[in-house]
C-alpha cells in the first residue's frame, strides 16, 4: 500500500514538474499561474499545494533534484586521475543535461533561475581547484580563481549555446570541443599560457 502511495506522489509531482517546463516555453516565467499549471497538468489545486507553497516552491524542487544529480555525477568522478577527470565531468554532465534539456534551458535562463548556474559553476569550479589546488599548491590560488571563473562561465556558455541550437552541433562534437577548451585552459603548465601570464606579469611591474 505504502510502495503505491509513493508511485502516486511521484506521479503527481513528475506531471507539475513536466507542465511547469512546457508553459515556461510557451509563456513569461512571472506569467504562469497555478491555475495554468493544474489545467495543464489535469490536476486540483489542492495536489498542487498538497506538495509545494508556490511555483517557485516547485522550481526550486526541480532545480533540486537536477543539481543532486549532477552533484552525485561529480562526486564519483573524484578519484579519477586527469586528464581522464577533466572528459568524464564534460560528458557526463552534458548527457546529464541533453536528457533533460527542456528543463536544463529553463533553468539556465537568468529570469527564470539566478542560483542554478551559479551552483552549476561551483560545482564545475571545486571539482576543478580540487585537482589542481593538491597538484599545484595554495601559492597559485588566486590565478586559479580567475581561470575557474573563465572556465565554468565558458562551459555552461557553450552548453547553453548548445541546447538553443542543437542541430548546429552533435553532442559528440560538443563534448569533444568542450573536453578540448577546458582541458587546455586548465594546464597551467602549457608554455604558451605560462609565457602569456609571465610576460604580462613582467610589463604590469614595468608601469
Amino acid at each position: 500500500m505504502a510502495t503505491k502511495e509513493y508511485s502516486c506522489v511521484k506521479k503527481t509531482k513528475r506531471a507539475f514538474e513536466r507542465s511547469l517546463v512546457e508553459l515556461s516555453k510557451e509563456h513569461p516565467f512571472n506569467k504562469i499561474t497555478v491555475k495554468m499549471l493544474c489545467e495543464r497538468a489535469e490536476l486540483s489545486r489542492n495536489a498542487f499545494y498538497f506538495h509545494y507553497e508556490d511555483i517557485n516552491d516547485l522550481l526550486k524542487s526541480i532545480e533540486n533534484s537536477l543539481a543532486a544529480e549532477a552533484e552525485s555525477l561529480i562526486g564519483s568522478l573524484r578519484d579519477i586521475g586527469f586528464p581522464k577527470n577533466v572528459y568524464a565531468s564534460v560528458e557526463g554532465l552534458i548527457n546529464l543535461f541533453d536528457e533533460n534539456k527542456d528543463t536544463c534551458s529553463m533553468l539556465f535562463d537568468k529570469a527564470v533561475s539566478e542560483s542554478f548556474t551559479q551552483r552549476m559553476n561551483n560545482l564545475f569550479c571545486d571539482f576543478n581547484y580540487q585537482y589542481f589546488a593538491e597538484y599545484h599548491g595554495e601559492r597559485k590560488k588566486v590565478r586559479f580563481e580567475f581561470f575557474y571563473a573563465f572556465i565554468s562561465n565558458g562551459f555552461y556558455g557553450l552548453l547553453s549555446h548548445w541546447l538553443e541550437n542543437p542541430d548546429q552541433m552533435t553532442k559528440n562534437e560538443v563534448t569533444a570541443m568542450a573536453y578540448i577548451l577546458v582541458k587546455r585552459l586548465l594546464i597551467l603548465g602549457d608554455p604558451d599560457i605560462t609565457d602569456a601570464i609571465s610576460k604580462a606579469a613582467i610589463s604590469r611591474k614595468e608601469k
